[in-house]
């Protein structure tokens, strides 16, 4: 199978890449980063253009031989949502599902954009639970500019104060895969939901 992770940022890829590697050997891993994708829905908000040019996007994918397409950009993942076709879908599908064992979550986020979508998500696959976000406003600004220890730790550290001023929490979700590397620093026993995992094992369960 030829598999394809669809990035918006070229940090993913070097997340994903030795994850999918690890997970599939037996098949065909390839990158693209479309950096335009996330500006133009940053600048412009969702919108029938950009929509129409990511699903052109995908189509092309597919007739090229790509049997899969994963998206790991959460803001685009209402345009996967919304393609014709189960060959594409979106990194944070299968956690969002998995949320749904919980009453009530902290969701942290890193990017404005993402917060919606992300909401819009969580609130479809469990109705049932209560969902708290937590803007970790400044973050973002570190994962774009490489400097990903510092995010990571910016991340844990935000996440952590918040578990200490509320503890009615079951679960956190790190909403954008970019935050996974963030979960182990994070001061905490509570679990904490991260979609680079929850999605491959949902992927290689449909490969199986």
């Amino acid at each position: 199978m030829n598999i394809l992770f669809l990035h918006t940022l070229g940090s993913n890829t070097d997340l994903f890449a030795p994850l999918a590697e690890e997970k599939f050997p037996q098949h065909t891993i390839s990158h693209d980063v479309q950096e335009t994708f996330l500006t133009d829905i940053r600048t412009h908000g969702q919108n029938t253009q950009t929509t129409q040019a990511i699903h052109a996007y995908l189509e092309n994918q597919l007739n090229n031989g790509i049997d899969y397409i994963v998206c790991t950009c959460s803001t685009l993942g209402p345009v996967a949502d919304s393609f014709p076709n189960e060959q594409v879908f979106r990194v944070d599908k299968p956690m969002a599902q998995l949320s749904a064992k919980y009453t009530t979550c902290l969701v942290a986020v890193t990017l404005e954009s993402t917060i919606e979508p992300t909401r819009e998500l969580l609130e479809s696959q469990a109705p049932n639970t209560l969902f708290e976000f937590l803007f970790v406003e400044g973050a973002w600004d570190l994962y774009a500019s490489q400097q990903l220890n510092a995010f990571n730790q910016f991340v844990a550290d935000c996440v952590s104060q918040s578990l200490q001023q509320e503890n009615t929490y079951q679960a956190v979700v790190l909403a954008q895969a970019s935050m996974t590397d963030a979960a182990p620093l994070i001061v905490s026993n509570l679990p904490v939901l991260t979609s680079p995992d929850t999605c491959l094992a949902y992927l290689a369960e449909r490969l199986n």
